[in-house]
């Protein structure tokens, strides 16, 4: 018991507000469950709606805790895996058993069923929790649900009569604990880390807050990350042979660029955006089964997706001071002003892949959901993303460094972003491309490139910084 009573510690100090929020609506359903025995039969869906929701985040909470426990030093303990299934047991008499006795005494019928459906959903937020990249497993499923709404139901019914039914959740179930807790139970060496500003999104739902804890990924993020390493290797040998044949100050800035950030090669880029639109291809397609939607929210959510590279700038040139020492002596500056400058001006080239990558995928919208007036989608677009990114760029490069603040800039530049577009989408269309454009784009640009020009000015007049972050 002694066991299992850390490992609720563990939970509560990881997670206390979930922990909290799930034993109230816990204690809600209870509350419901008691009226709905003496009598009240309206409240049986309330009990059991919050219950399901409670379990739900109880088990994603345990998930995430798992993810933090289980690491390759926790397996030294003595029967460390006997103590994780006692606690595993006692949390199933807590969260199943218990409940299910509720609903026998109540003589609720399908009570098979009840419990196959709260071990559904137990293993669910577990594997939420402890796999987070399983919601791009699940989500699809949901919007495949949505396509056939009256089939759903009719199978429904139909499956509430099947003797089958509750083995095919047992099996279901297996297959959830297989996915999630599986792989937290294998002993792997740690990979290496890969670079702060590495912009491929692959590991960054896998990175773990233990130390020395191991980054889990499938086989296609595997093979994909290894792709990307190529093609950076590849671009950075590129740059070195055009460095030794004509050593100028472009291609010394070339060299920084592919020194600071490896994933942002041409071919990186491309890779990048195929892989994006295969994904917002899909998106589209099945939404276009569902009702209509406003087509010009498309280019908001093109500049939202693009913008949304900026806040890892700060995250990482952060994690990346120490290293930033060999890259202040090979660079041997005279001054630090002009290595401040030199790190400013190679970042700046994340503006243009910004804008493209906006305008790709905004056109790629267009063209699946047939807008009717995509070029001026694409104007509106091409102003407020340039804009954005410079905001974007000025504000995360001399931003604040705690999670707080970031979260705070992050918000207001997405905001004012989707605010811009709306307005600046409005005035073309009232005003026409000459004055409407040309006044969102006095107003927009004008204040990117203030924005920006201002915290350039800012983070070159501070001094380089190589200590580590406290964490």
């Amino acid at each position: 018991m002694n066991a299992a009573w850390q490992l609720w510690l563990q939970l509560f100090r990881r997670t206390p507000l979930l922990v909290v929020l799930a034993n109230l609506l816990r204690a809600a359903a209870l509350y419901f469950a008691v009226r709905w025995l003496l009598g009240s039969d309206e409240f049986l869906v309330v009990a059991a709606s919050l219950y399901g929701v409670a379990t739900w985040m109880w088990h994603t909470g345990q998930g995430y805790n798992l993810r933090g426990v289980c690491t390759a030093e926790s397996f030294l303990l003595p029967n460390f895996r006997r103590r994780l299934l006692e606690y595993a047991a006692i949390d199933l008499a807590m969260w199943v058993l218990l409940p299910l006795v509720v609903a026998a005494v109540g003589r609720v019928p399908h009570l098979l069923l009840v419990g196959g459906g709260l071990l559904l959903i137990a293993a669910t937020g577990l594997m939420m929790g402890s796999n987070p990249r399983s919601s791009a497993f699940i989500w699809p499923i949901f919007v495949v649900l949505g396509w056939m709404p009256s089939f759903m139901a009719d199978l429904l019914k139909d499956a509430l009569h099947s003797p089958f039914t509750p083995w095919l959740l047992l099996a279901i179930v297996a297959l959830l604990l297989r996915f999630s807790v599986a792989p937290l139970l294998r002993i792997v060496d740690r990979e290496a880390d890969a670079s702060p500003l590495e912009s491929t999104s692959l590991g960054r739902m896998q990175t773990r807050g233990a130390p020395g804890e191991p980054r889990r990924m499938g086989a296609f993020g595997k093979r994909i990350t290894a792709l990307y390493e190529q093609l950076a290797e590849r671009a950075m040998r590129r740059a070195l042979t055009t460095y030794r044949r004509n050593p100028s100050f472009q291609q010394r800035m070339i060299l920084v660029r592919r020194l600071l950030l490896p994933n942002d090669n041409p071919e990186a880029i491309g890779l990048r955006i195929v892989l994006v639109s295969a994904i917002v291809c899909f998106y589209f397609v099945a939404i276009m089964h569902r009702q209509h939607f406003n087509p010009v929210v498309i280019g908001a959510y093109a500049i939202m997706l693009s913008i949304s590279r900026f806040p890892q700038l700060n995250v990482g040139m952060t994690r990346m001071r120490p290293n930033m020492a060999d890259l202040y002596l090979t660079l041997a500056p005279e001054t630090r002003t002009e290595y401040q400058q030199t790190i400013s001006d190679a970042l700046l080239v994340l503006v243009p892949i910004s804008l493209l990558t906006a305008l790709v995928y905004t056109a790629l919208g267009a063209w699946l959901v047939h807008v009717p007036d995509p070029l001026r989608m694409l104007f509106v677009a091409t102003i407020v993303s340039l804009a954005a990114s410079l905001a974007a760029l000025a504000l995360h490069l001399i931003g604040p460094e705690g999670t707080t603040g970031r979260t705070i800039v992050n918000l207001v530049v997405l905001f004012g972003t989707m605010a811009v577009y709306w307005g600046g989408y409005w005035l073309v269309g009232a005003l026409g491309y000459g004055w409407g454009g040309g006044l969102l784009a006095l107003l927009a640009l004008g204040f990117g490139a203030g924005v920006w020009f201002a915290a350039q000015r800012e983070y070159v007049s501070r001094s380089p910084r190589f200590d580590a972050p406290i964490t």
